[in-house]
């Protein structure tokens, strides 16, 4: 009886998946990620039929999480991404590394309903051994993308050592999301012309921002981070924080809702980034 109630749930998923992505296209439901969508960590992963990797709009959901090499297309153009669309009036938050989270960035994020962006290390005590802060990074509305495993600075590292950095900690991070972003983020924001065309070789755009909040210098003042950011506000502006960081619930709080009242959009990578070539395409 265990064994055909395992067949009878497999055999259904491939329906369930395309029933659940069609009624998101045609709006009859509110789009939810599939790991949302489905509790998959009941199905026994011996199970011979699993979902097949597939691009999701913005990204490629997975369920073999331990050979994610090779799953995404080369990321063309090569280039570091500084902004977004400058023809959308929108703004990315981007919070990184994921020692020290003050969990209230979390709370204030998911009650705002705001889509965001997380730049999580691998290793380091951060995904690799807390997965439960990677869930609640995601439950809290972010695309979940990988800041190296070791947190090393990647310009001058040979090729082995940038690749083993990127799919390491992108393993940490996918085996609770099952989702891939394109995007990576190496500490610092320091690269090389070899380091950014590794990334890319493997999938992945290198992603710095258009304004730091400041928040990783100690002594720094609110007043200061917030005038700060709201001059440096432009359409595709991508902003740099920390979960860690000095006063980033305190800036969040305040540039949020001025950002909104200035008719900008608070949102995540991937949306300022539509419209440009930065964004995973779905295979023909």
């Amino acid at each position: 009886m265990k064994t055909s109630n395992r067949i009878t749930k497999t055999a259904l998923l491939p329906a369930l998946l395309l029933a659940v992505l069609a009624a998101a296209a045609c709006g009859r439901v509110k789009s939810v990620p599939l790991h949302q969508a489905f509790s998959f960590d009941k199905i026994d992963k011996s199970a011979s039929v699993l979902p097949k990797d597939m691009v999701v709009g913005d990204h490629l959901v997975t369920y073999d999480e331990t050979n994610l090499a090779g799953k995404l297309p080369p990321a063309r153009p090569v280039q570091a991404i500084t902004c977004g669309n400058p023809e959308l009036k929108r703004v990315a938050i981007t919070i990184d590394d994921g020692w020290n989270t003050d969990m209230r960035i979390l709370e204030l994020l998911k009650e705002w309903d705001i889509e965001w962006t997380a730049f999580l290390i691998g290793g380091r005590g951060v995904a690799e051994s807390n997965l439960d802060l990677v869930r609640a990074v995601r439950d809290a509305g972010a695309e979940v993308c990988n800041h190296t495993y070791s947190h090393y600075v990647m310009s001058g590292k040979d090729h082995a050592f940038v690749v083993d950095e990127l799919w390491r900690s992108q393993e940490a991070i996918t085996r609770v999301t099952h989702e891939i972003y394109p995007y990576t983020r190496f500490s610092g924001g320091a690269y090389d012309n070899a380091c950014l065309q590794w990334a890319a070789e493997q999938g992945f755009w290198m992603v710095n921002w258009t304004v730091s909040s400041g928040d990783t210098s100690k002594g720094v003042t609110v007043d200061f981070q917030v005038n700060n950011i709201l001059g440096n506000l432009r359409p595709g502006a991508i902003i740099l924080f920390h979960f860690g960081g000095y006063n980033t619930y305190e800036v969040l709080a305040r540039v949020i809702p001025e950002i909104q009242r200035r008719g900008y959009e608070v949102t995540s990578l991937s949306r300022v980034l539509e419209g440009t070539p930065f964004v995973l395409r779905a295979p023909d």
